[in-house]
């Protein structure tokens, strides 16, 4: 075998190996429950998101009784968009991690409240947890 055969079979085998370790193993398809959660993960953190800005939109109007009132007020506003950031990044990592199909639904909601908000982070964090672990 001349020197040049012998060049060619060992770039072959390096181009083989290369394509070898490149190659990924293919993701199985997200089964239903794993995209109902994606699905209600990004629901729940557009209505968060929604919240946060009826929130900011509501303090515009309102008269506070005390400083003090407004700062809790604002504190619980910033809790709000912590937690709707972090059901995002919850459903992003699931996403990555599991190969779920992007969201491009587009979530509005007449109204908001707190209330619904903090049940809809719950149990947007529990549908997560499921999957993240």
């Amino acid at each position: 075998m001349s020197l040049a055969a012998c060049l060619r079979a060992f770039a072959g085998g390096l181009a083989l190996m290369a394509s070898a370790c490149a190659a990924t193993p293919a993701q199985s398809a997200p089964d239903n429950g794993l995209i109902a959660c994606g699905d209600m993960l990004a629901r729940n953190a557009a209505y968060v998101q929604q919240h946060v800005k009826t929130r900011k939109d509501r303090k515009m109007v309102m008269r506070f009784a005390s400083e003090a009132a407004m700062i809790a007020y604002d504190a619980a506003t910033d809790s709000f968009t912590v937690l709707g950031i972090d059901l995002v990044s919850l459903r992003n990592v699931i996403e990555a991690e599991r190969g779920l199909p992007d969201d491009t639904a587009i979530y509005t909601f007449d109204q908001t409240t707190d209330e619904e908000a903090g049940a809809r982070i719950a149990e947007a964090r529990a549908c997560a947890d499921r999957y993240l672990g």
